[in-house]
């Protein structure tokens, strides 16, 4: 066991006096599986990253209501959009404090000012910000964001607007996403006058629950409550993320009491948990999916052929049983069926290798070819198993002639794998940020998600681009259905990406933990949880 963690378990939960016993009850140890690439949740996808940070440090404008999934009051009261759909005034919630650090003091609460760094960075490229850190936004970039969004201006100290180059339906659930968080102007006000700009990513400061503490490097997170947060201070005084990449060492720390909660537990591990009887499994039904995109910008994936000959060669349901355990189900589409999107009319073919070989007798490949096949290290929502996903990959696919060499890559190296775009194919998916179908379906397949890196398939069409249009334009919901059904069929059709399986969401905690809440959609939050 390494020196630091039985440190902090001796501070944490050996309760060797009162005080220590007080600690270790307001005390929580998270074992997750990755480390954050960053402490700000507009820079990434990473799953990881978004857990670590946007519930914990940082509140948007608006939250989901997760009984009626429509947007609610956050740092905004309350808002106003004109009748021509361009304009969204947002009256700021009063009071809101920012984060006291060993780093900033803040000498005010929240105000527009802050809204307005937040959002312009993203947006305008002369913003002192906005090449700090790399410069990329990709769920922002994917949704096309700069186009979207003219101006944000303060109004007055509590009164924002935002103006919109055009009608766009998703607008508010897209401020409710992990990603649209609100940081502190002044804060990085302070750090460009030191000359330290990119601190403002690594030494976080916003208005969320918890404040960072410390940071070990791949090590741990070690955060302390708010006590000034203005939905009232967390019940848990002290929130550490210990990131401990194997799942059987993250359940191994569970079972022992070195974890009070586990992030992803493994498929197999299952059965061992709900017959433990210290330890409860939650799981709610994912808006997610996991898939296998070919690149259709590269010979010989760009051949239609060629993508539905290795669609028919895959065994789905292996895939299901073998990595997921039947904890999900087989994916049609890209969306499941618990979207108010979801097409009910798209099913993909059953495994047919004698199609497969035909197709690709027909495409001249019938000696095969070679692939590579890139798939993420670790766990993800959508996937709790990637190389073995790629394994079972790899079988079927010899059959026909095609050699797969499975190279897995970590997150950040993965993500700059696909901006390049120089893969053969890649195992992916996405977890959904809100209920909007237009959160999955514009991140994985739109044109402006190519240079984001969440389209992997790197597949382009023009009229798919104009369904998703048209259901942003739409007030009524039964024609942006219709709209999204369109464009599903037009990516099905062309076998834009091959859709594997929807997960549900899973996670083991101990029993004593309480307060709890999986979504189908966003990170995981630990406002309201405690220890009895």
């Amino acid at each position: 066991m390494r020196l630091w963690l039985c440190g902090l378990l001796t501070l944490l939960l050996a309760g060797c006096d009162t005080g220590n016993r007080q600690l270790a009850a307001e005390s929580l140890l998270y074992c997750i599986e990755g480390a954050p690439l960053t402490f700000n949740p507009q820079l990434v996808t990473s799953s990881e990253t978004l857990d670590a940070t946007a519930h914990q440090l940082y509140d948007r404008l608006l939250d989901i209501d997760p009984n009626n999934q429509q947007p609610m009051p956050a740092l905004a009261l309350s808002w106003s959009r004109s009748d021509d759909a361009l304009r969204y005034r947002f009256v700021l919630r009063p009071g809101v404090t920012f984060h006291q650090t060993a780093w900033f003091s803040p000498s005010r609460p929240l105000n527009a000012e802050d809204v307005v760094f937040s959002f312009r960075r993203l947006m305008d490229q002369g913003h002192p910000y906005h090449g700090v850190s790399g410069g990329r936004y990709p769920f922002f970039d994917s949704i096309g964001w700069r186009e979207l969004v003219r101006e944000v201006n303060a109004l007055s100290s509590h009164e924002v607007e935002f103006v919109l180059s055009r009608p766009d339906a998703s607008f508010l659930a897209n401020l409710a996403t992990d990603y649209a968080v609100v940081l502190s102007a002044e804060y990085a006000e302070q750090l460009l006058g030191q000359g330290t700009p990119q601190l403002l990513d690594q030494q976080p400061v916003g208005t969320g629950p918890f404040l960072l503490g410390q940071y070990r490097t791949d090590e741990f997170i070690r955060y302390h409550r708010h006590p000034t947060h203005w939905r009232g201070a967390a019940r848990l005084g002290q929130l550490v993320f210990d990131i401990t990449p194997k799942s059987s060492k993250r359940l191994a720390k569970l079972l022992t009491g070195e974890c009070d909660v586990m992030a992803h537990p493994g498929t197999s591990q299952l059965s061992v948990i709900r017959e433990h009887p210290a330890l409860e499994l939650s799981q709610a039904t994912g808006m997610n999916v996991a898939v296998l995109a070919l690149n259709t910008l590269k010979p010989p994936f760009n051949d239609i052929r060629v993508r539905k000959a290795l669609s028919l060669a895959l065994n789905r349901e292996d895939i299901l049983h073998a990595v997921y355990f039947d904890i999900g189900s087989l994916a049609e589409s890209l969306l499941p069926p618990v979207s108010w999107g979801y097409h009910p009319n798209l099913l993909m073919p059953l495994p047919d290798m004698s199609r497969a070989r035909f197709l690709l007798e027909q495409a001249g490949l019938e000696k095969g070819f070679d692939l590579t096949l890139l798939v993420p290290a670790g766990a993800r929502t959508f996937n709790p198993d990637g190389l073995k996903t790629g394994q079972l990959i790899q079988r079927r696919l010899a059959e026909l002639g095609i050699r797969v060499r499975l190279l897995s890559l970590e997150e950040q190296i993965l993500r700059r794998e696909l901006i390049l775009g120089e893969q053969d194919a890649v195992l992916t998916g996405w977890s959904a940020d809100t209920p909007d179908p237009d959160n999955m379906l514009r991140n994985l397949l739109s044109c402006q998600a190519i240079a984001a890196g969440t389209n992997a398939s790197r597949w382009c069409h023009p009229l798919f681009e104009r369904q998703l249009d048209l259901a942003l334009s739409e007030p009524s919901l039964a024609s942006r259905i219709r709209h999204y059904q369109l464009a599903q069929e037009l990516a099905f059709q062309d076998m834009a990406i091959i859709p594997l399986v929807h997960s549900l969401k899973l996670q083991a905690h101990r029993t004593p933990v309480k307060g709890l809440r999986l979504q189908p959609y966003g990170g995981v939050a630990f406002h309201q949880a405690y220890k009895e």
